[in-house]
């Protein structure tokens, strides 16, 4: 009743400002100067962004938790892979596996891409069996952003532990930009790209960013080949009408490894540069996104803005993908073997129009919009994966991929959506802002099986929304309070759960509140937030017949983050963060033995409760400069039961730079420094290990 209370309250602003009210202001006077800006840092309090809201606010001014990394830092801290940098920020942990592209994440208790949105310019991109695989390069990236707790309000369901925005690089109309980079490194690594942007005239702008990337690995068959591009080209036929039509995409020869079995369930060092994958495995990924969107500013009250794209991604995987070990612990057992196919297209138009106007006296400014998408996903595979072979753990005939199930078309499906939001920014004072938002949706999900000829549909109607409240007392301090609410699938976004249709969304709701202040004497930002966030509609077994899935569960987890950047002396930064969390499975049940076992009270599988982030760089010469920093994550339950777990880690990176001038630069890295062996995600049978310790030297030139 809040929520559509406020809506009410909110619509009227659009008469109001149709009748020519005075431009909203901001909230009093939060005029960050450069001073403010923290070298180094993550959070990026007094640069308006986009994955928090689209009324143009900054951190500063918006009722919740904010992160935002730039291309420089990015590069500063050698990051060359897209979700590296979305993991230094506060309670964001990674959750990769191969299936995915190894970008699932983690964020206040929840796992995985139904749980975790991921955009590139605020566009989503729809789950397909769990798997998202683009963005995987920092290189055209401009920042990558993070909006913690629910997102749903912003980007539809599938949001509620948090959601990433990855920020493509634009074409700029003041200069032009040449920028290049070169390294190589361990393991056969050498990495290249060039960056190209600028007016060619007063109308037209552009911008080509290519970058590729090859590797032998760590290990056999884990070998790379990837090559990315993104490119925009704006026109500006007047200083109200601008319209940008961009191409990003990348294709991705990926690892084929699956993961490290374990001996005994315990981890084996003489096993760790060991890959049972088959010789002829495949995993390859192509994404590509054509976009094209038009900005025209009405009057000074009034902006329009709509964008129109078009998403493909073809993915295939060939493999065997389960190792273990036999009973009598001297072979290894190869089994899974699977080839699965994706064909998805995704075809999409998001409108909006922002008006600035008056409630009364009250400054006010509102976000109207109504975003529409179709996704279509065929799936091939050779299901139900037949296929085994044993192998010596140690001298073995790799083989090739064998299935006595052929690869077929399997299913398709179709996801149809149409939401209408709107947000809403009014300020009661020149202290208090008051911030809301609200989304309908109406989705339809359609799933054929080819094979069996069964069509099965399903239909949403979720409404989800957010209030929040914030007081800026003065310029460098604000205080904010928040609601919100949000959806997630039970599987993925084109799977139909079980293959069930009387099953509805998850749907969470959380309350946070928080502190972020600005430090000028030290350039200095730091930021202090907790929250409890409860999931409820979970599948649970039926106490009275265990053999029977009821939508009942709930999880919960009740959490705090603190982030704090700044330069205390010249030349020294430090960008440092913690998140402390509860999650619990408060009402869970799964099938075990042929009998219902609760799970209730454990800790939900893959879900770290302590993370921790430092980051810190000393110039101590002026053409030199050293950083180093830490990684920690504590331990992960790999079933629900909690019987098995991956243990925590912590990682060490470093970096030396040497500025040979203003246009050419040197970086030597080094990533886990202490050559640490660790588990990155995993099963009771099998952990997926991070890389061991590499070095890349890099040069990047501007010219």
């Amino acid at each position: 009743m809040r929520i559509i209370g406020i809506a009410a309250l909110l619509g009227s602003s659009v008469a109001l400002a149709q009748e020519g009210a005075t431009p909203a202001a901001t909230l009093a006077p939060v005029e960050v100067q450069g001073v403010y800006v923290a070298p180094g840092s993550s959070l990026g309090l007094d640069i308006p962004e986009q994955v928090g809201s689209r009324l143009g606010l900054s951190p500063l001014e918006t009722p919740a938790s904010i992160s935002v990394m730039n291309s420089v830092e990015m590069a500063d801290r050698g990051l060359t892979r897209a979700q590296d940098a979305a993991i230094r920020m506060p309670g964001i942990t990674e959750a990769p596996s191969p299936g995915n592209g190894g970008t699932s994440l983690v964020a206040r208790g929840f796992v995985g891409h139904s749980s975790i949105a991921q955009l590139v310019d605020g566009t989503r991109q729809v789950v397909a069996a769990g798997t998202v695989t683009y963005p995987f390069s920092t290189w055209p990236l401009e920042s990558v952003e993070v909006l913690r707790g629910p997102a749903s309000v912003l980007y539809g369901d599938g949001a509620i532990g948090a959601a990433v925005n990855y920020v493509t690089k634009k074409p700029i109309w003041d200069e032009t930009q040449r920028e290049a980079f070169l390294g190589v490194g361990s393991y056969g690594v050498v990495q290249g790209g060039v960056g190209l942007r600028g007016p060619v005239n007063d109308m037209v702008a552009y911008s080509i960013y290519v970058d590729g990337e090859r590797s032998d690995g760590y290990r056999a068959l884990e070998d790379v080949q990837r090559r990315n591009y993104a490119l925009a080209l704006s026109v500006k036929p007047t200083s109200r009408l601008k319209a940008t039509f961009s191409l990003d995409g990348g294709v991705n020869d990926d690892a084929r490894y699956f993961g490290t079995p374990l001996r005994d369930g315990n981890f084996d060092d003489s096993l760790k540069r060991m890959n049972y994958n088959v010789s002829d495995a495949v995993v390859h990924y192509d994404d590509r996104i054509w976009r094209a969107k038009v900005e025209y500013d009405v009057s000074p009250n009034l902006q329009l803005r709509n964008e129109t794209y078009y998403l493909t991604s073809k993915r295939h995987w060939r493999n065997a993908e389960s190792y273990g070990f036999d009973t009598a612990g001297t072979s290894i057992i190869r089994e899974d073997y699977l080839e699965i196919l994706h064909n998805q297209e995704q075809t999409g138009n998001r409108f909006d129009m922002t008006l600035n106007g008056n409630i009364g006296r009250l400054p006010n400014q509102l976000v109207v919009g109504i975003d529409w998408y179709r996704t279509t996903l065929l799936h091939s595979n050779n299901s139900p994966y037949g296929g085994s072979s044993v192998v010596d753990p140690y001298d073995f005939e790799r083989g090739d991929f064998s299935s006595p199930d052929s690869t077929t078309r399997g299913r398709r499906a179709k996801l149809q959506t149409t939401a209408f939001f709107l947000e809403n920014a009014l300020d009661l004072t020149p202290e208090w802002k008051l911030v809301g938002g609200l989304r309908h949706e109406h989705m339809r999900l359609d799933d054929n099986n080819l094979r069996t000829g069964v069509h099965q549909g399903k239909t949403y109607d979720p409404t989800t929304g957010r209030i929040g409240i914030v007081w800026a007392p003065n310029e460098t301090l604000s205080l904010y309070g928040q609601y919100s609410t949000g959806t997630d699938p039970l599987s993925g976004a084109l799977s139909l759960p079980g293959g069930a249709t009387d099953l509805d969304l998850t749907r969470g709701h959380q309350v946070e509140a928080g502190i972020k202040g600005l430090l000028p004497s030290i350039r200095g930002q730091w930021t202090a937030a907790v929250y409890r966030i409860e999931k409820r509609d979970l599948l649970s077994r039926d106490p009275d017949d265990p053999t029977i899935a009821q939508q009942v569960g709930r999880q919960s987890s009740t959490g705090i983050e603190l982030a704090f950047a700044a330069e205390p002396f010249p030349g020294w930064t430090i960008d440092a963060n913690i998140a402390l969390l509860r999650a619990r499975y408060d009402d869970f049940s799964e099938l075990a033995s042929d009998a219902q076992v609760s799970r209730s009270g454990n800790v939900p599988t893959g879900v770290p409760e302590r993370m921790a982030n430092l980051w810190t760089t000393w110039q101590f010469a002026p053409q030199w400069k050293i950083g180093a920093g830490v990684r920690y994550v504590g331990d992960r339950p790999t079933n629900a039961a909690n019987s098995r777990w991956l243990p925590s880690y912590t990682v060490v990176d470093a970096a030396l730079t040497y500025e040979y001038s203003s246009n050419l630069s040197f970086m030597l890295t080094v990533k886990n420094l202490a050559d640490r062996d660790y588990a990155v995600s995993g099963s009771d049978s099998t952990w997926l290990l991070g890389a061991p310790r590499t070095v890349l030297l890099t040069t990047r030139a501007t010219f």
